[in-house]
This record gives structure tokens, sequence and C-alpha cells, in this order.
């Protein structure tokens, strides 16, 4: 007889499993999703990739039932005479991006035909809300209520030149149907505008929303480790010192003098050089072409970053602690090429051992791949 499985709930948890294994690559530009957020590092942080967010799966498949209903709505719409178009010729998700090609995003639809302008070309942009959103946004309007994706629509009409947008909003709980007509606000996408382009072309992280970790924006912040505490960002091309984004939404290494695509960017390489600010706990104090070294901003104790030193692989998962110590230099310096992985066990912040790194594995990352703007990643 074979085996019961030990939980009746196995079934359900298999397939929150199965959505956190998919692969989910970095979204490659700033997304007007995002712009109307409140706090200017948060999009610096998110457009340098600093950490990938990982989501249980019961919050991923819900992110897929936004995208399922949108299937919904577009019947919906069609079915009252709606004319709507959500792909190009090409067979892609409608797309619309700024100059630079680094600011924009996938619109949910362009139509004509809504009740409220027969003839008026609009954007359409259908969101999800649980019954307390909905209750705001029905008393509030989507201005007050959700000023984000007030955001988003003014960036999308502002990029392709429409005055109009239909903000379709349900009620996943009772699935009641908020819709509001949305006027084009010049002033609002010129200011949006200016916005992404500052965050874009930064090359150091710019202020954060508030300097305490308490503020209530701050506390719940996905970035929370990385901004006020000692968490080292992710060693990809985006947060190396080496890397510029450049016209047509490309990016440069300066290291190599090339372009670097997507997939590159993700994997990074060996010459990573962190951007001194994602590196929370010390200072640069000295550089060359090849390392900056750095002082710990309360032991004082230096270490360097690039060329034989610390690969920014290995300051990932060192402690702050652990740097600087003489126990980890012999070591290194014993045995060249040798990577630090893990910290297997400490005694007064001395390393008592050091693995060699695996090879890293090449994750499979389309650069076609379209993220729903609802999904914070």
């Amino acid at each position: 007889m074979s085996q019961m499985p030990d939980s009746q709930h196995s079934t359900a948890q298999k397939i929150y499993d199965w959505y956190t294994k998919k692969s989910r690559p970095y979204r490659p530009h700033l997304g007007a999703s995002v712009i109307g957020h409140s706090c200017d590092r948060y999009l610096w942080l998110t457009f340098r990739w600093a950490k990938q967010t990982d989501f249980p799966g019961r919050i991923l498949r819900l992110f897929e039932t936004g995208n399922l209903e949108e299937i919904r709505i577009a019947k919906e719409l069609k079915g009252i005479g709606v004319v709507l178009h959500t792909h190009d010729e090409k067979g892609s998700q409608i797309r619309c991006f700024d100059k630079s090609g680094h600011f924009g995003g996938s619109v949910d639809g362009v139509a004509k035909g809504f009740p409220e302008a027969l003839k008026t070309w609009a954007v359409l942009e259908a969101k999800t809300h649980n019954s307390k959103s909905f209750k705001q946004l029905e008393k509030k309007g989507v201005l007050e209520s959700k000023p984000r994706h007030y955001a988003q629509m003014q960036v999308y009409m502002g990029l392709m030149d429409l005055t109009r947008a239909m903000y379709f909003a349900v009620n996943k709980d009772t699935d009641d149907i908020y819709t509001e007509w949305v006027k084009f606000d010049a002033t609002a996408f010129s200011r949006l505008s200016q916005r992404a382009e500052k965050i874009i072309s930064a090359t150091e992280p710019p202020l954060r929303v508030s300097e305490s970790a308490d503020w209530w924006e701050c506390r719940f912040c996905d970035f929370k480790t990385l901004c006020h505490g000692e968490e080292v960002a992710e060693a990809n091309c985006r947060t190396c010192c080496h890397s510029t984004p450049v016209a047509e939404g490309q990016w440069q290494c300066g290291k190599f003098d090339t372009d670097i695509n997507a997939p590159t960017q993700e994997i990074g390489c060996q010459e990573h050089m962190y951007i001194p600010p994602l590196i929370p706990y010390a200072e640069p104090v000295d550089a060359s072409d090849d390392w900056v070294e750095y002082a710990h901003k309360e032991t004082k104790k230096t270490f360097k970053n690039g060329g034989a030193n610390f690969r920014s692989t290995e300051l990932q998962k060192m402690p702050p602690d652990s740097l600087g110590s003489g126990t980890v230099a012999e070591i290194k310096d014993a045995f060249p090429g040798a990577e630090v992985t893990r910290i297997v066990s400490t005694a007064g912040g001395d390393i008592r051992k050091i693995k060699k790194a695996p090879k890293r594995k090449k994750r499979v990352v389309s650069q076609d791949a379209i993220i729903d703007d609802e999904i914070p990643f």
C-alpha cells in the first residue's frame, strides 16, 4: 500500500512551489507603473536591480489572477462594442517608451468606442482591488486613492500622444466594476518624465524618502535592509560602477567597452565592482582602475573590492565584521582564486573555513518577457 501524504494540503503547496520556481527576470526598464512611488531611492534601486524580491507562491498566483482578469475585461469591452487593441502587428503587447528607451511600459490596451466618448482613442488601464481599496477608489477617485495608477496612465498618454485613459477597476471580492474617464495632464507628464530622467542618469543612489527606518514607507519596503541596514546589493551589471545606461534602452560596460544585453547584465562577471554606496557599512578611501578600497564605518578595518581582492559575490555572503580579518586574507593568499561562499564558523571575527565557489549557473532570461505592470518586480 502506497504511503499517504503527510498533509491534506500537499497539492496546494505543490502549486505554490511551482510558482516560486518559475524564472522571474528583472524588468529591463524603469516602469511607468512605479514612477509614482514616493521615494527616489526606491526607484533607483529598482532600476539598478539591487535586489530581487522573493514573493511566496500564493502572492505570485494572485498576480496571475490579475493577468487573467485583463483577458476577461477585454472580452467584456469588445462585447459592448469597444474597439480594443492589446497587441501590436507582431503579436507583442503594446509598449511605449521615452526617447532614452529606458522609461515606459506595456499598456493593457488602446481603445475607442467607450460610452464616455465614442470616437476618442484612449489608453486602457485595468486593475483589481480588494474591497477596502475599492471603496476608497469609489469615494475619492483614482488620483487621490491610487496616485501611482494615475501617474502610470499619465505617462502612457504622454508617450502615446493620447488625451484620455479609461481606468477599469474590478473588486475581486464582489466583482463590482468601477470605471473612470481620466484626462491627460501635460504638467504631470512633464514632471514624471523629468523625474524618470533624473533616476536613470543618477550614478549613485538619490536621497531616500526618510532617514528613519521606522518611517511607515520604509518599514515595509523591499529595500529596507539595503537602504537602512547592512545588506549588500546583488552583484550584476546594473550594480557595477563600470556600467552606464546609454541610448535606445541599451547599457554599456566601460571596463570592456562593449554593449551588454539584459541576460548578460543579470549574470555579471568576475570584474564586477560595486557602486560604492551599495556597500552600506563601509566608505571608499582609495581606488584604482581595478579595485576600490573601503574602510568599515565602525571598525575602520579596510578591505578591497575588485581585482585579486574580494569579489563582489564574496561581499554579498560575508558578514561585515569578518572583513579586514587577517585569517581571511591569509587563506586567500594561500589559495589564489579561492572564493568565500559562506562563513562556516567564526570566533572573534576569524574565519575558520572558506569553501571554493561552485560554478555559477546561467539564468535563461528573455529580453522580450513582458512583466505585468501591477507586479512590483
